[in-house]
């Protein structure tokens, strides 16, 4: 008996084909979602200061992707960052240069293919109507059109998301193993961009062994197929691993290190560097990779590959749960309510920010805490399709344990918004049908759980604290001598971080660039008060040197110097540059 012989109940009814009236809708949908995406790219590529100026994880996947298209290759060490982005780039690298607003064009046009892919999707497991939904969520959702006028890999990694996740739904429907092999392979590119797609590959191949009304064999057959297909995705960066370092890691060897960020003691449930490791030196990845590997050899006594490295941090991390229990239980607990709250935690590129820069990104555009409560609605109405909605679970809790067992970020989350996108769209539908057959009880229950819904997704739990994305922002001005903007720049970061030592050492700096001797001394001398108290000797040496180069007396500038009476200040850090976040 043929596999597909036996997957008829996990395949969605045979509807129509798109009538004009679906096509006309979807085409409508289309054009604004490329309109508001090149808007939004026009927009920063005029007012905001960060666009052509990549700075930390923009920076690394900027120089790795021009390099690569330069034919030097992937780097020479084993991957601390998964290599499929960096890839892509350089793709596009080779046919425009080395050339950011090509790359974010270009990331912005998949963005608008999202759409389509949402659609079918939509469609094909539900209803059209709800595929058009779903296309038309996404064609307004903030973080779908920021992302991609960034150069971080969410400005890409939906469209592949989305391949993975209709090849696998074809799969399921069909059972043949060319397909479960093809919707494997497209999860192995998915894993050597984000490496935690692993866990969804385990899922699918779950799947694909135990579902329902399929002999035993065709199951079989099925689930080697697609687990053939990662394996043969991500085999040569494996083997690209062992080549250049000697060691067997399977795509990254950063989960150890963002197991610990997640799970320490100073762990708070979005991304922060541990206290351990210098704040300035942690911002850059292959910095990172470098103080990571020096604190764990130097724990160990020795020299240690790079999965040793990442052992010995996922060790810290459950050595922090072992130790204490209570206190990990109430960093899960938060992570559970940070990762289903509207609040953004934002990393490397603030949205907020970018708003100042951008009028589409000021538009009344949708957001996490619109559409989260429509989703789970939508998740409830749809059960009795969920044999064929699998991989959408599956995604869903993918994206979610990451967050859970890692940290929360809105990178992150952000992958799950196309499939929300699908889910909210059907609890639009749900709300719709509810008042079509006006029964007031129905009616009732609905308003009464989106109420519910809505007060707890959008319940205020945290104060965005901007003052390290004002620091940045600082620095480029600072680059470009625009000094008074800077200053105020960074007078404002001191406002939401205060105490920060860098922001105090730029400022000084910036100060003395402007010629402005007087306000010099007294950022100086209160770096060197705060230094002090910290423990940061690199910056008093500083700020000493400085003092005695515009003729004040050191003794003298810290007391007159009027830091903040509690320091709320970062790690201390050496500034050897102006380092960004």
């Amino acid at each position: 008996m043929r596999p597909e012989a036996e997957t008829r109940e996990i395949a969605p009814p045979r509807g129509p084909s798109p009538s004009a009236g679906e096509l006309w809708a979807l085409g409508a949908i289309l054009a604004v979602a490329m309109g508001l995406r090149a808007w939004v790219l026009r927009d920063l590529a005029l007012h905001d200061p960060f666009f052509d100026s990549p700075s930390v994880d923009e920076q690394m996947y900027h120089e790795w992707a021009a390099s690569i298209a330069r034919g030097e290759g992937l780097g020479g060490q084993v991957f601390l960052n998964g290599p499929a982005y960096p890839v892509f780039l350089a793709a596009i690298y080779r046919i425009f240069g080395p050339s950011v607003l090509a790359a974010k064009a270009v990331q912005s046009a998949l963005g608008v293919l999202d759409c389509v892919l949402v659609w079918a999707l939509g469609r094909r497991l539900l209803t059209p109507m709800i595929g058009l939904g779903g296309a038309a969520i996404l064609a307004v959702y903030e973080q779908a059109l920021f992302y991609p006028a960034t150069l971080l890999l969410e400005g890409a990694l939906n469209t592949l998301l989305l391949g993975m996740l209709w090849l696998c739904v074809r799969a399921q429907e069909s059972g043949r193993p060319a397909r479960w092999a093809a919707a494997g392979a497209c999860t192995g590119l998915a894993a050597l961009a984000r490496p935690t797609a692993l866990g969804f590959a385990l899922a699918m191949t779950l799947w694909a062994a135990l579902r329902p009304g399929v002999v035993r064999r065709a199951r079989g057959i099925s689930a080697l197929a697609y687990a053939l297909g990662v394996a043969a995705a991500i085999a040569p960066a494996t083997v690209y691993n062992a080549r250049v370092g000697g060691d067997f890691v399977l795509v990254t060897y950063a989960g150890g290190m963002n197991l610990y960020i997640g799970n320490n003691p100073a762990s708070h449930g979005e991304f922060d560097v541990p206290p351990i490791v210098p704040t300035a030196l942690a911002d850059d990845p292959e910095e990172q990779r470098a103080v990571f590997a020096e604190l764990a050899e130097r724990a160990r006594g020795r020299s240690l590959a790079p999965s040793e490295v990442s052992q010995y941090w996922a060790g810290r991390a459950l050595e922090f749960v072992r130790e204490q229990p209570l206190a990990w239980l109430r960093l899960m607990a938060r992570k559970v309510v940070l990762s289903l709250n509207a609040y953004e935690p934002w990393n490397v590129r603030s949205l907020t920010l970018a708003r100042e820069a951008s009028a589409a990104l000021r538009l009344p555009l949708l957001g996490f805490g619109a559409i989260a409560p429509f989703a789970a609605l939508g998740l409830w109405a749809t059960r009795r399709a969920r044999v064929r909605l699998v991989p959408l679970y599956a995604w869903l809790a993918t994206v979610w344990l990451t967050l859970w067992v890692f940290f929360v970020l809105s990178r992150y989350r952000v992958a799950a918004v196309p499939v929300l996108a699908v889910f909210a769209a059907a609890g639009v539908a749900s709300a719709l049908e509810a008042l079509r057959r006006r029964r007031a009880r129905e009616i009732a229950a609905v308003t009464l759980a989106l109420a519910a819904l809505a007060l707890a997704v959008n319940r205020p739990i945290e104060r965005e604290n901007l003052g390290i994305a004002w620091y940045n922002l600082a620095n480029h001005y600072r680059d470009r001598g625009e000094y008074d903007r800077a200053i105020e720049l960074y007078q404002r970061a001191l406002v939401g971080v205060p105490g920060y030592l860098s922001a105090y050492n730029n400022l000084a700096r910036t100060f003395e660039d402007a010629g402005r001797r007087d306000e010099a001394v007294t950022a100086w001398g209160v770096l060197l008060v705060l230094a002090q108290r910290q423990g940061s000797p690199q910056h008093v040496e500083r700020a000493q040197r400085h003092l005695a180069a515009l003729g004040a007396s050191a003794e003298g500038a810290r007391s007159e110097a009027s830091p903040p009476a509690r320091s709320e200040a970062k790690p201390s850090e050496d500034q050897k540059s102006d380092r960004v976040r």
